[in-house]
């Protein structure tokens, strides 16, 4: 336990007092910090003291059928697109495209018959809505009309068009609509922490191996001894920097809280209950522990760090086709999928897919304790067989043996 200890914290001073390793973590918290204070910074710099100048609307042609009352259109469609400068526009079609291609109005409208329209636009940008705003004036212009061709008084048109459908909305379960944004956040987190310190894993064990400091270290300490005391060090030290970071996304967020009050995407993530990171830091751990100890066994194989990128891609695209099922019934929204359920059972899968289930679905109370579980067993069953492969490979050397190769050599040292 001594050397167990001892293996502990050197690894996890290692990686606190790391310069590339506290300038990423500093430069994160700044980011974050940032971003969290732009709005009380710019108040500060006297940006939002400005007397704001009135921004240039956008000239908007309109042409309208024979017969239609042009200045009653006119003052409709201005009522109703108030950012536009509607103008009553006489030229031939071929001339008004060209006014809009040569930038004399942004957009042209041509009315064909009351519920049918050209819109004429040179560059379409990606979120023009315009036509859709066009469908509701145009649709309400001619309700409009036909009632008050009715014999409708104006002010029951009008009761009739600005009537309003008031409806409650009853919550009996969880909302994805405000679980998704720190869902996907805190998924990306769990994806990338797991991958680099893992990879942290299997390079130290390579570097060690390949400096032929692991032969000293063999002699002074037992093989599991130093493969646990690196791997709990090296995710320790990621579970510092989450907290850091994490930590610090809070506090920059409570002291600007009222300028994010109108962002729903940005309180939706800082309000998450605190169930949901404490959950993070679970599986965060579980998952960091079932992956570092394989990439530790294979960083043994390894006698350069080029030869990691080899024998870890199996198992980071095992990791990787996780993620993706993940990621894909986040954005089909059916996280309680039967897929997603068989994946919170199987422990290379389940620190994410089970994660976001109890972030955004409806994960009962005995599936999660199952699935964490199995993922400690399994976690356990990982340690055993991959500290049986560390004993064995760190003092292997020339070409990365297979994985068959050093299964027979644990039988017959078992034997």
């Amino acid at each position: 336990m001594k050397q167990f200890f001892q293996v502990f914290k050197f690894e996890y001073a290692n990686y606190i007092k790391n310069r590339i390793f506290l300038g990423i973590t500093l430069a994160l918290v700044i980011g974050i910090g940032i971003f969290l204070s732009f709005p009380r910074i710019t108040r500060f710099m006297g940006t939002s003291q400005d007397t704001p100048q009135e921004q240039e609307k956008m000239v908007m042609a309109l042409q309208v059928t024979q017969g239609e009352d042009a200045d009653k259109t006119l003052a409709f469609f201005s009522a109703a697109l108030p950012e536009y400068d509607v103008r009553l526009a006489q030229e031939r079609e071929d001339a008004l495209k060209a006014g809009v291609e040569q930038g004399k109005y942004n957009c042209a409208v041509v009315l064909l018959t009351p519920l049918r329209y050209q819109y004429v636009v040179n560059n379409m940008s990606l979120y023009d809505s315009t036509t859709v705003r066009l469908n509701e004036v145009i649709l309400s212009k001619y309700r409009s009309d036909t009632l008050a061709q009715l014999g409708i008084s104006s002010d029951q048109i009008q009761q009739v068009l600005t009537a309003q459908v008031e409806s409650e909305t009853v919550q009996t379960g969880k909302s994805q609509m405000d679980s998704f944004f720190y869902t996907y956040i805190l998924m990306f987190m769990l994806y990338m922490a797991i991958v680099m310190y893992g990879q942290f894993v299997a390079t130290g064990v390579a570097a060690e191996k390949s400096s032929r400091a692991m032969e000293l270290l063999i002699t002074a300490a037992r093989p599991v001894n130093l493969m646990c005391g690196k791997i709990i060090g090296i995710g320790l030290a990621g579970l510092t920097q989450m907290s850091v970071i994490l930590g610090s996304g809070f506090l920059f967020y409570n002291l600007n809280r009222s300028d994010w009050a109108d962002n729903q995407i940005v309180s939706s993530i800082f309000d998450m209950p605190l169930s949901i990171l404490l959950y993070t830091v679970l599986f965060f751990l579980l998952g960091f522990f079932i992956y570092a100890f394989l990439f530790g066994a294979l960083g043994s194989l390894a006698n350069r760090s080029e030869d990691i990128n080899t024998l870890s891609m199996p198992v980071l695209l095992v990791f990787i086709a996780s993620f993706l099922i993940v990621m894909y019934s986040m954005a089909s929204g059916n996280v309680d999928s039967p897929l997603m359920v068989v994946c919170s059972y199987i422990p290379f899968v389940s620190p994410m897919a089970m994660f976001t289930r109890i972030a955004m679905g409806g994960a009962q109370w005995w599936e999660i304790i199952i699935s964490v579980a199995i993922l400690v067993v399994s976690t356990g069953v990982v340690a055993v067989i991959s500290a049986g492969i560390y004993r064995v490979g760190v003092l292997l050397y020339g070409k990365p043996p297979k994985l068959t190769e050093v299964f027979k050599m644990l039988r017959r040292k078992a034997g």
